[in-house]
């Protein structure tokens, strides 16, 4: 999943936030609740996740 580095303004706490394809809510600081946060794609960019690419590195090599 993309995600976003986030800097609340109202109290200065860091945080990632996780964005879906489509979902335009904006992040809300877990801390104090303040809407008022600045945030900046990752570059990193993606949580791993129990998806089909850690699958496939899971996969058995060889012949079957």
């Amino acid at each position: 999943m993309p995600t976003a580095q986030c800097r609340c303004q109202a109290c200065g706490h860091t945080f990632v936030h996780l964005t879906f394809k489509g979902d335009d809510t904006p992040a809300v600081c877990p801390k104090c609740k303040s809407r008022d946060v600045e945030s900046k794609a990752d570059q990193e960019g993606f949580m791993a996740g129990p998806g089909l690419g850690s699958r496939i590195a899971e996969a058995p090599k060889g012949p079957s």
